[in-house]
């Protein structure tokens, strides 16, 4: 199939008497992999989309790895009476058809909160009505709004989660993550006071939640412990981030909406001042005091006074309240209640990291309650100085036992720039010499540990185990291998090292001995190093010790081995079994055996329930193994616990965690913090390019990519990137340069697997230079091969992609049998994501062939698809394209609607191209409700995006979209100009798509209308020939018409009524609604001009009704002029008058000139023959010259006047009979 961006829809009023030209289609979207976006506007057969190539990041094969979410349960749903009781909802209820009510949990001043089930998600949420007041307020909605897309940017286990906010049948609701639990307020009632312990673990997760809003500019400004929960695992979660802002800027100060509780509130709060996160660290102080005593401080008689008070007084002091209570965090309270902001904590991580050196009985950084006796003696640097050392006995314990589980990935920045590392560091896994296969699992272990142990920085690269991992598979280096110095020597060729390290350990009863070698290639030096641990229990030590051995062999001046040294990080896990188990399965992910990978894993975190990394680990296997639901529910729980891992561990679980979540917007913000932590690590520059390139960043891509093969040319994972994303950005041939080198790599490598994968990619290039030959070669062959080795999801996409090139040669059958096949694949394997891919690409074959019915099943399948895994991208597509099939349907509002919702999801993932197919597909449903100008706004902005994206297709067809425009406003000349331009464009790219048929029929329309009848008919027969080709019966149909017109408007009403009937034959079945009442009306038309009057009323009648109900102006406006001249034919003088004037009316509002010129020149020949006089008939006969003469004037050609339905006008001199 063509890769068309854009999806055929309905031509609205093609060819209706002048202005009415082809109307542009709606753009579609077809998305064949992991990275789907709608297909280019202009792709032809030869033109693949992103998701046409293998992507990586997929593991293990060439697709992403889907939920398998439960589908939504069954049952007849009651609907809710809530409509005319709009804040009373009772258990069974259904909001929307989706929300059912199943229990009140309160109400506040925002207005009344429920539980509900989401029925199409099967999951619980709070449901919040809105009161009725805020709702009624457009500004305050409009404000409120906005606060909650920016409350929704925060994303963290301790702040409840917003969804969405929703409104059915004028009853506004916000919908949120449903915590089961109680909130603070509820524990203070219950117990008075809380223990010390328990309440800083509330005070210290609440600190942890506004870290994560004051990170992405979200201040709370209602905290107060109503709007802190503790579910029943004791997590706590803070609610309504951002919502008092937009009610306070939006004048909320009556009927106590307001929601800045003024017992809650800070001093700067009080009275208007500006605010940033520190009034936060305020509240926080308040509601901790009130944890710890029971009691709040500044107790007065009313709220106001205590307000004055906080503002005037210091807050006695908890300890003082309470003695039993801790000094420290008595202390800890003070500092939160300063009331002068520089006094204050700075940020909420101040206060977490003080809490935690309290419960590491380390000294904290509150100091209000101290003396000044005790100030001098224990002075600022001071305390400073005691910080560090406690820093530094920690990165001492790190260098004994090594932050080795970062796989080389968590090094830390340098301290000075270089143009490139002094050496290049690959640690091999190393022999087990014992003999006992029980220490098997040692000798890559012992190499990755190492690897972090020696670490790296600007000027020492090491290797990342994974890449090493890759090279020694692809030259078929086995575990326990004896390697001999030639092969070496292709080792640190391919992995780029010039520094090579290998060894042996063996044991010797309990005592365990590791030699090494240190080969330095640049400086053909040889040095041998060895350790000894006395028991297993002694590993990570000894191994740290081994590192440092390594490190004083390299050749670095001292100040490096000292960088080095001071940029070991904790380990992530204490435990060697659960470390052990870990690299275990990292081991066998690299093998592409996830199933025992999880098990490993698993068997990691049992040993050690706080390896943050080994439960990341665990996510992101059980993605490869399309089990979301277990991934999501690891990946969190490694987030749970990254809290107080270093700042590289915990990035890299983050963006793991994103990744899993669909959220590429936070992956990519996880991983830029990572590459600032560490600058030189390929694997990060490698991943961080590929998130780039899936969001479309692919300049960004491009140059992340650039820093790997800078540092590893011979990066086959990296030159495939390179290759895929030229493809992406349009410069196909730029590609081929990147693959042709990865496909030597793995040729001479002998990896199979790369081979195919690279194949692919080069059939995407050939594609999309219009080399269908070639592209099917490379695919079928990359086919071959993935069927070999049992790849099914490699199988499935590749499929996808002949099914599109067997589309695009005319070969429809075919396409339906290749994509049918993949879908069964899919749904064997249950690749659930990959399945909903491949639906998108087969309802979008099924729409270019005009099968609507099934086109909507397969998107609508897709499209829960995306919400069971909650890919808002690939949500878009499928809302875009099952608008549409609406559109094409004659369901104007219906597409209406799914095009507003798609671009909304399309402007959360900011990618312009996108926002450009939105944009472009509401400018055609405006076009058909007949709001040109609304229209033309539309697609002004989409040509701006897509010209700013470099996307020529898309703009072209923008450009196409406009003239159409122009020609129902009667502006033949500026119609003429836009659309030659965008077939000038489409031959330069030598398409062959659907797009080419249809600017190619476009054209000739135009021409046509000029009276350029020969140049109209060979652009309307080039267009026959290709839209059969494509076997589209939609566009056959539609030329049809637009042939009859060049017939019609010369004047050979025989061969114009023969060429309309054929249209109607063509139209019969799977035609878009307006092409096939579009026939009719072109049939009806020149029965009236044959003056076979009687037999074309009854029909005409019935057409203005039909395009009345699909939305169709232009049809429904040329219909009824068609309907009063068949009147006045038959000297039915009143009826004519009315449908004359009706037809008047409308094309005036509307803009359609011609039809305003006709209908003011019928209605005064009605006026005339009716005895009404020439007086009256006279200004209407003006009028319609006056119109004429500013067509033809505007066109800048005589020949209209020649035309069939125009000629009359232009013969009639101005106010004569």
């Amino acid at each position: 199939m063509e890769d068309p961006k854009l999806k055929k829809a309905s031509p609205e009023g093609a060819g209706v008497d002048g202005p009415a030209g082809l109307r542009a289609p709606a753009k579609g979207d077809s998305s064949e992999s992991d990275f789907p976006r709608e297909e280019k506007a202009a792709k032809s057969a030869g033109k693949p989309t992103p998701s046409s190539i293998d992507s990586n990041a997929g593991a293990p094969g060439d697709v992403t790895f889907v939920d398998n979410s439960p589908t939504p349960v069954g049952g007849k749903l009651r609907h809710s009476t809530i409509f005319s009781k709009r804040n009373q909802l009772q258990p069974g209820d259904v909001l929307g058809g989706r929300f059912e009510i199943l229990a009140l949990l309160g109400e506040g001043g925002m207005g009344t909160v429920y539980k509900a089930l989401d029925r199409e998600v099967e999951h619980f949420v709070a449901l919040k009505l809105i009161r009725s007041e805020m709702a009624a307020n457009p500004m305050i909605l409009a404000r409120f709004k906005q606060e909650l897309l920016t409350a929704r940017q925060v994303t963290h286990r301790n702040v409840i989660r917003i969804y969405d906010l929703s409104e059915v049948d004028g009853v506004k609701f916000i919908t949120m993550e449903f915590v089961e639990g109680c909130d603070v307020r509820k524990l203070l009632l219950d117990n008075g006071k809380l223990p010390p312990e328990q309440a800083a673990e509330i005070i210290r997760q609440v600190c942890l939640a506004l870290e994560a809003a004051h990170g992405v500019g979200v201040i709370h400004r209602d905290l107060k412990p109503q709007n802190i929960m503790q579910d029943k695992q004791g997590r706590i979660l803070v609610m309504d981030f951002g919502l008092a802002r937009s009610l306070e800027t939006g004048g909320m100060t009556q009927s106590g909406a307001l929601l800045g509780t003024l017992e809650y509130m800070s001093p700067e709060q009080a009275i208007g001042g500006h605010l940033d996160g520190r009034s936060d660290l305020f509240t926080v102080g308040l509601i901790f005091y009130e944890l710890l005593t029971g009691k709040v401080p500044y107790k007065a008689d009313t709220a106001v006074a205590s307000l004055l008070k906080r503002n005037q007084e210091r807050a006695l002091p908890v300890s003082e309240l309470d003695p039993s209570i801790p000094k420290v965090l008595s202390d800890i309270v003070s500092k939160c209640l300063e009331r002068d902001l520089n006094s204050r904590y700075q940020s909420a991580q101040e206060i977490v990291a003080d809490l935690d050196a309290w419960r590491g009985n380390r000294p904290v950084a509150a100091s209000v309650a101290m003396s000044a006796a005790a100030l001098a003696a224990a002075p600022a640097p001071q305390r400073a100085l005691s910080w560090k050392w406690i820093a530094a006995g920690a990165l001492v314990t790190a260098v004994a036992i090594g932050g080795w589980a970062f796989s080389g990935k968590l090094t830390s920045k340098g301290s000075k720039a270089t143009a490139g590392p002094e050496v290049s560091l690959a640690i091999l896994p190393f022999r087990n010499g014992s003999g006992d296969a029980r220490l098997d699992w040692l000798g890559a272990s012992l190499a990755d540990i190492l690897s972090t142990d020696v670490g790296q920085s600007a000027h020492l690269r090491t290797i990342p185990p994974d890449r090493l991992h890759q090279v020694l598979s692809d030259l078929q280096i086995s575990p326990g291998t004896t390697i001999d110095p030639t092969t070496m020597g292709r080792i640190a060729e391919f992995s780029n090292a010039d520094t090579l390290v290998w060894g042996q350990y063996a044991k010797f009863g309990d005592q365990i001995r590791i030699d090494a070698t240190v080969r330095d290639l640049k400086h053909q030096r040889t040095i041998p190093v060895k350790a000894e641990a006395p028991n297993e229990k002694a590993l990570l030590p000894t191994i740290a010790q081994l590192a440092v051995s390594i490190q004083q062999n390299l050749s670095l001046s001292s100040d490096v081995l000292q960088e080095l040294r001071s940029k070991s990080f904790q380990p992530s896990s204490n435990s060697l079994q659960a470390l052990r188990s870990y690299n275990e399965g990292v081991q066998l992910t690299r093998q592409g055996n996830h199933l025992e990978a999880a098990k490993r894993f698993e068997a990691s975190v049992q040993e050690d329930p706080g390896f943050a990394l080994a439960y990341s680990k665990l996510a992101q296997t059980y993605s490869n193994l399309r089990n979301d639901d277990k991934a999501q529910q690891f990946s969190r729980k490694a987030v749970d616990l990254s809290d107080k891992l270093p700042a590289p561990e915990r990035y890299l679980i983050q963006a793991d965690f994103a990744e899993i979540s669909n959220d590429y917007r936070k992956a990519i913000e996880s991983y830029e913090n990572l590459e600032k932590v560490s600058p030189d690590d390929v694997d990060v520059h490698f991943h961080l390019g590929g998130l780039y390139e899936s969001t479309g960043g692919f300049d960004k891509a491009r140059a992340e990519i650039a820093k790997v093969l800078a540092t590893d040319p011979k990066h086959v994972d990296a030159l495939l990137a390179a290759g895929r994303v030229e493809i992406k950005s349009g410069n196909p041939q730029g590609s081929l340069d990147y693959l042709n080198r990865g496909l030597t790599l793995a040729i001479q490598l002998e990896n199979a697997d790369g081979k195919a994968t690279i194949l692919n990619a080069i059939g995407a290039a050939y594609e999309q230079l219009n080399k269908p030959d070639d592209a099917m070669r490379n695919y079928n062959e990359s086919l071959a091969i993935k069927r070999s080795l049992g790849q099914k999801p490699g199988v499935a996409l590749t499929l996808g992609n002949i099914a599109r090139v067997q589309a695009s040669l005319g070969k429809p059958e075919e396409a339906y049998k290749s994509y049918l096949e993949a879908v069964k694949l899919q749904r064997e394997i249950g690749d659930k994501k990959g399945l909903g891919v491949t639906l998108i690409n087969l309802g979008q074959l099924y729409t270019e062939r005009s099968r609507h019915e099934e086109a909507l099943k397969a998107y609508k399948e897709s499209l829960q698809i995306q919400r069971d895994v909650g890919d808002e991208n690939q949500q878009a597509f499928c809302l875009n394209n099952i608008g549409n099939v609406y559109l094409a349907k004659g369901q104007s509002s219906d597409a209406l609607t799914y095009y507003e919702r798609a671009l909304e999801l399309r402007k959360k993932a900011n990618v312009p191209s996108q926002i450009g197919e939105s944009l472009h597909n509401l400018g055609e449903a405006s076009l058909k409700a007949g709001d040109y100008g609304q229209s033309l706004d539309y697609h002004l902005k989409a040509l701006e995006l897509f010209r700013s994206s470099g996307d020529k297709s898309g703009a072209a067809i923008q450009s196409y979209s406009m003239g159409t425009i122009f020609e129902y406003q009667g502006r033949y000349g500026a119609a003429l100009k836009s659309k030659e331009e965008a077939l000038k464009t489409f031959r330069e790219l030598q398409d062959r798509s659907f797009w080419m048929a249809e600017i190619l029929s476009g054209y000739g329309n135009s021409l046509s209308q000029l009276g350029r009848y020969d140049e109209a008919q060979k652009n309307l027969t080039e267009a026959m020939s290709l839209a059969k080709e494509l076997q589209n019966k939609t566009l056959v149909a539609q030329i049809l018409n637009f042939q009859g017109n060049t017939f019609y408007y010369r004047g050979d009403l025989k061969s114009a009524a023969n060429l309309f009937s054929q249209a109607i034959a063509a139209s019969s079945v799977d035609v878009e609604k307006d092409v096939a009442l579009l026939s009719k009306y072109n049939s009806a038309k020149c029965a009236v001009e044959k003056k076979h009057n009687q037999a074309a009323i009854a029909p005409l009648k019935a057409l203005v009704q039909d395009a009345d109900a699909a939305g169709l102006k232009n049809i429904s406006t040329a219909a009824t002029l068609a309907l009063g001249e068949a009147l006045l034919n038959a000297r039915q003088y009143p009826a004519a008058k009315k449908e004359l004037e009706t037809s008047l009316s409308t094309s005036e509002r509307l803009g359609l000139q011609v039809l305003v010129a006709r209908s003011h020149f019928l209605l005064g020949r009605t006026l005339e023959l009716s005895g009404s006089g020439s007086a009256d008939a006279a200004p209407h006969y003006a009028a319609a010259k006056r119109t004429l003469d500013s067509i033809r004037q505007e066109s800048g050609s005589d020949a209209i006047f020649k035309r069939q339905d125009l000629s009359a006008i232009s013969a009639q001199p101005a106010g004569q009979p």
